[in-house]
């Protein structure tokens, strides 16, 4: 990958920042609150060894059968409900692991140029809000995104190299 491409790739992590931590606070609520089916809405959906007639299900006798097919069915729900709990779970931890490596990376920076980075991209700031917020001139606060972004095409560029197995620096 070209140092072209790493640059576009840190910008779209930057970027992506605080959608990842609206997944996070979304798959938190998920995690919290699962929706699940009651056993007895199980059953009662079943429960229908008699015909309606006139509009009115009659009382009364399951069959076995009946009783067999949910019981296969509430062990069904209860597969699907603990596999989409394990999803949750993954997923949640895949978008923190995502989001505190982002973070980590951005905390290697010279501090200015972490700040910078942080309030623009982790915060939403606009240039105006920069510059009244830090009183500093746009061309600098350019220059230390710009740096930050090239140190942070550096980590990314270092990490790469490692994850391939090449000797770094080469």
């Amino acid at each position: 990958m070209g140092t072209t491409d790493i640059r576009a790739q840190v910008i779209e992590d930057l970027k992506s920042y605080r959608s990842l931590q609206k997944k996070i606070i979304l798959l938190r609520y998920e995690q919290e609150h699962p929706a699940r089916i009651s056993d007895s809405e199980v059953i009662d959906s079943m429960a229908l060894s008699r015909p309606v007639i006139d509009g009115i299900r009659s009382a009364g006798y399951i069959s076995d059968k009946t009783m067999r097919i949910a019981a296969q069915f509430r062990d069904k729900k209860d597969r699907l409900n603990q596999e989409t709990t394990m999803e949750i779970a993954q997923e949640l931890h895949a978008v923190e692991r995502q989001l505190s490596k982002l973070e980590f990376y951005v905390s290697q920076l010279e501090e200015k140029q972490a700040e910078v980075i942080r309030k623009y991209y982790f915060e939403g700031k606009t240039w105006g809000e920069l510059q009244r917020e830090m009183h500093l001139a746009p061309r600098t606060l350019i220059k230390r995104r710009d740096d930050g972004l090239d140190a942070l095409v550096s980590i990314y560029a270092y990490l790469g190299q490692v994850a391939k197995g090449e000797k770094p620096g080469r």
